[in-house]
């Protein structure tokens, strides 16, 4: 059905939006979180009998609204309060990520990594093992330091996979209290400078805070892309896609364009890294 925003005026469901565009393109929904059932913050969904937040729910909402492919980050592995896309710090958001989405064909799973943890590069190897597409970065809820050489051997490894890299950019306003100059997008530039053989997606474009470094850093490096998700429009949702969509729509932007918004420039990225 379609969707109802603030004001309950009815808004076009995005399958609908999608089908103005060519359908022989691949469609990729990004940059979506999973993590085991908070009953409390997201109860189960009536429709589907699934608890959103586990990759059952993002596979069935993701072929619902017209998306060949979704990703799914693992959930940070963080203490109670830091966010709600967390699971215990003694377990393994990577091997729960893989055994909840096991048989789910439109999944690609990214590994949420710490890359200050003394088993990052252990965890890094054994994510590219089991088939893990990317590395998901947050410094803020994560409390590290985007630090090129301080953890160059990490790098390293992650330069020899070509996997791509999303860092989260901007200001996170959930009560953390973490440096700005840890996370700030320079350091980024650093990184993307040392590393070339590392796609790294700036995720939100640096928000309001950092949009202009974010900017410098995307001109500056042919190795960094921009992550668009909760910067198109003023009414974005945590949720559904529509009010995103709809604002690509009337753009006006060309059809090759309009695919590599809609998970052209992902998938090459992909088709690139495994060469």
């Amino acid at each position: 059905s379609s969707g109802e925003t603030r004001q309950g005026k009815q808004e076009e469901h995005p399958s609908g939006i999608l089908e103005r565009f060519d359908k022989d393109a691949a469609r990729v929904l990004f940059h979506c979180h999973c993590f085991p059932p908070n009953p409390e913050r997201f109860p189960l969904d009536p429709e589907t009998g699934m608890y959103p937040g586990s990759p059952k729910f993002l596979s069935d909402f993701a072929s619902r609204h017209g998306f060949d492919y979704a990703t799914a980050f693992s959930p940070f592995e963080v203490p109670v309060g830091r966010c709600t896309s967390r699971i215990d710090p003694e377990k393994d958001g990577l091997a729960w990520l893989q055994d909840q989405a096991e048989g789910l064909e439109n999944i690609l799973l990214f590994a949420s990594l710490n890359p200050e943890s003394p088993d990052s590069g252990d965890r890094l190897a054994k994510a590219r093992q089991r088939g893990f597409t990317g590395v998901k970065f947050h410094p803020i809820i994560c409390r590290f330091s985007i630090d090129a050489r301080r953890h160059r051997e990490f790098y390293q490894l992650l330069n020899s996979y070509r996997m791509p890299l999303i860092i989260h950019t901007g200001v996170f306003s959930a009560g953390i209290p973490w440096p700005l100059e840890e996370f700030h997008p320079l350091r980024i530039d650093k990184l993307a400078n040392l590393f070339p053989d590392i796609p790294i997606i700036l995720a939100h474009g640096g928000g309001r805070a950092f949009c202009r470094e974010v900017l410098g850093v995307l001109q500056a490096n042919p190795n960094t892309y921009l992550d668009l998700t909760h910067t198109l429009h003023k009414k974005y949702a945590w949720h559904i896609p529509t009010s995103e969509l709809a604002y690509l729509s009337k753009l006006g932007l060309n059809k090759e364009d309009l695919d590599l918004v809609l998970g052209g420039t992902f998938l090459r990225i992909l088709e690139k890294g495994a060469k």
